[in-house]
């Protein structure tokens, strides 16, 4: 685990199938596969790859079962894999709802929240070099893929920084030192420590009639946008207009459309947002601050260039739409993969929409 990772990696050219955040829905993910005419052991008869835009964990009933795949599929040269946020936080030792399959104690998860396999102990050294090796960013001379953002100074400093040969966590914790510097230079740590002991018991109570805060709002886009790695697997961020709860805590950032402001020629798929399978599908779970994606259609590309697609059809959400009712005839969640070079998306239930 504490090998340095190929942080950027070269996607091979040829024709492959990107699928967006699995949040441990393995039976999801193999419909999708058949849907997509891959056997069982990850072969596609036209010599297609599969690429795996990160999040495989957490929420879902089994994620082993998710990371045993793609580390089957990877080994056996027939996928790629990026890093989500999701799997830096297992790596960071982080406990949030939903990876309780993977950390314990987790204090910010509820008993009987998340009905997830526990991980086998025997693979927990595994799963963690596992997520350790994984890429940030994947790109050829034809598409870049990332988790959440491609923000040129993140990449151009994550470019960088490959030259220190770092493990991603140590990486990452030299960038939050970083950030305390600067938290520290403006006077804002001083400021965000009072309105924590002031506000200590509201911020984690998701009941609280929020107010904006407005030092901490303003440390949360310090400290989002001065690591790169945060970044690139998270999103851009500002300040909110309204407090929102997210993660067992209240949040005073906000994401952005950072895709309008995307300038390059050379197109971005990435997951992570939640995105809607029809205007009528409803989202009831995950989804932190504003709906990024109003007034976009469901299927379209993003952007001042319309080349940014986002692949994430919020399958995170399964979960609380099964605990909601069991019983019902079609869930709003999806997953997806999007085919290049056809440009088509392919749903998890055979739906196929071309969007080139």
């Amino acid at each position: 685990m504490n090998h340095p990772a190929q942080l950027v990696a070269r996607l091979p050219d040829g024709p492959m199938d990107i699928i967006g955040d699995v949040h441990g829905e393995i039976d999801v993910l193999d419909r999708l596969l058949a849907h997509l005419g891959y056997d069982q052991d990850g072969a596609s008869p036209d010599g297609r790859r599969l690429v795996f835009l990160g999040d495989l964990i957490d929420r879902g009933p089994d994620s082993p079962a998710v990371v045993d795949r793609v580390i089957e599929l990877v080994k056996a040269n027939k996928a790629f894999c990026l890093m989500g946020n999701h799997e830096l936080n297992i790596l960071l030792g982080r406990p949030l709802p939903g990876n309780g399959w993977f950390i314990q104690p987790n204090p910010v998860e509820r008993p009987g929240e998340f009905d997830s396999r526990r991980v086998d102990p025997d693979k927990i050294d595994d799963y963690l070099a596992f997520f350790a090796s994984l890429p940030i960013i994947l790109e050829n001379d034809s598409l870049r893929l990332v988790h959440a953002c491609w923000h040129r100074p993140s990449v151009s400093r994550l470019r960088r920084d490959i030259m220190l040969k770092k493990p991603v966590t140590d990486l990452y914790r030299e960038y939050e030192i970083d950030v305390r510097k600067k938290l520290n230079e403006a006077e804002l740590a001083h400021m965000v420590d009072e309105e924590s002991m002031f506000y200590s018991v509201q911020l984690d109570d998701p009941n609280w009639d929020a107010k904006l805060l407005p030092a901490h709002a303003e440390a949360e886009v310090i400290g989002q946008m001065g690591n790169p790695i945060r970044v690139l697997t998270s999103g851009a961020a500002q300040v909110a207009e309204a407090p929102f709860f997210a993660a067992g805590h209240w949040r005073m950032a906000d994401r952005i459309r950072w895709w309008d402001s995307y300038d390059d020629d050379i197109p971005v798929v990435i997951g992570h947002f939640w995105r809607r399978f029809s205007n009528a599908s409803e989202r009831i779970s995950g989804v932190f601050g504003r709906d990024v994606f109003e007034g976009i259609p469901s299927h379209a590309w993003m952007g001042k260039r319309k080349n940014v697609y986002c692949v994430d059809y919020s399958v995170g959400q399964l979960y609380a739409e099964r605990r909601r009712d069991s019983e019902a005839d079609e869930y709003h969640g999806k997953l997806a993969a999007l085919r290049f070079p056809e440009w088509e998306v392919h749903h998890d239930d055979g739906t196929v929409i071309r969007i080139a």
